[in-house]
């Protein structure tokens, strides 16, 4: 695995669909997760300092920013619960990760900037008390926020800041060694916060990686290799579901099987390799024929089926005659020659009688039998082609 000791969230956003935005998805997942627990406990922590302070500091100035930790944490938990339901999609995590800053930013300066209001500034003890609960909160902001560098670090600093600043300024020796313990205590989260955050999102991109090669060897298997369409069990797979759903919903669906005529004669005298580009182009017709709904499938050697939901047997039947005609008329070139093909089409339409792909498949395999007997190059059906009962 390539590393990226780079991707931190202070670099602008990746471009979207890359692995560096996939893994900062991941790292704005986790911090919204992360986020609601550590505001309640935020809320815990304001209520024992005002309770500390209660008989020494000012009562309305406590009050004041006890409302606000309130009001910003409902807001963020707000925030948190909105992200959860609407389960943003990569394009968007942009600006949820912006509010999610912005947000963190002003409950942090509620609490370095309130902890400085509040404070009693003739009760050193006090002072300390505060200064020590600020501490804290930092640290569990580290422990919160370290999948997000920059989240961690805009904590980190709105919270211990303010206070360390105030106590450095003072003309007290006690207030600016608490003030100098301050700064290696910010210097040593955000490296700690940085080296961890590294190495977390190592953890997210291996994740990622995983996954992507997880639904490649997932696809792959259920992929026919030669003509990219799906394979005989991946056809079986979706066309059971889809004729459960039919019977559930009591709606039409029909099955077109085709195969080329006399694929045999083209491999033996052209070779396989001449075999297989014809292949290849008649698979790119019938995609092209299928519409988003439609599975189109190679489940043989040569033969084909094309899954048709919500569609009667009359119109499958119009389906394959204009299959039938654009695989006549198609020209492959092939080692300097052109070669052409046709192709025997067999319908069958989901009623009482038909309830299983495999009663489906079998139907459409003896509409194509009669097709290939009468002539081959033409469409046959099963009888009666009627409305689903």
């Amino acid at each position: 695995m390539k590393s990226n000791p780079r991707l931190t969230p202070i670099t602008p956003w990746p471009a979207i669909g890359s692995l560096d935005a996939h893994i900062r998805a991941a790292e704005v997942r986790v911090v919204f997760q992360q986020a609601p627990p550590a505001q309640l406990i935020s809320v815990a922590a304001a209520l024992v300092i005002c309770f500390a302070l209660w008989d020494v500091a000012s009562h309305t100035r406590l009050l004041l920013w006890f409302g606000a930790i309130a009001v910003c944490v409902t807001g963020r938990i707000w925030l948190a619960v909105a992200f959860k339901k609407k389960k943003p999609q990569l394009e968007a995590m942009r600006s949820w990760e912006t509010a999610f800053l912005v947000s963190l930013a002003i409950v942090s300066l509620v609490w370095g900037l309130g902890g400085w209001y509040v404070m009693p500034h003739n009760s050193p003890i006090h002072q300390a008390i505060i200064y020590f609960y600020l501490m804290g909160v930092a640290g569990g902001a580290v422990a919160t926020y370290s999948a997000h560098a920059l989240a961690s670090a805009v904590a980190i600093c709105a919270l211990m800041l303010p206070v360390t600043i105030g106590f450095g300024l003072q003309d007290s020796l006690e207030l600016r060694a608490l003030a100098a313990g301050g700064v290696l205590y910010v210097l040593a989260a955000l490296r700690s916060t940085r080296s961890f955050g590294f190495f977390l999102r190592q953890t997210f991109q291996l994740s990622y990686e995983l996954q992507q090669a997880y639904s490649r060897a997932r696809d792959l298997s259920r992929t026919d290799e030669l003509t990219g369409l799906a394979n005989r069990r991946a056809f079986v797979e979706i066309g059971t579901a889809a004729i459960d759903q039919a019977k559930r919903y009591n709606r039409t669906l029909s099955l077109v099987m085709f195969d080329i005529d006399n694929f045999k004669d083209i491999n033996d005298t052209h070779g396989h390799a001449a075999g297989d580009e014809v292949l290849r182009a008649v698979a790119v017709v019938v995609r092209h024929a299928a519409r988003v709904a439609d599975t189109p499938g190679r489940i043989g050697g040569e033969e084909f089926a094309l899954l048709l939901p919500e569609t009667t047997g009359i119109t499958a039947i119009a389906v394959a005659e204009r299959l039938r005609r654009d695989v006549a008329t198609l020209t492959i070139g092939f080692d300097g020659k052109v070669l052409q093909c046709t192709c025997s089409f067999g319908v069958a339409e989901r009623h009482a009688g038909l309830t299983t792909l495999d009663a489906l498949l079998s139907s459409a395999d003896q509409a194509l039998y009669r097709a290939k007997t009468a002539g081959r190059n033409r469409v046959s059906t099963s009888v009666p082609v009627s409305r689903v009962s």
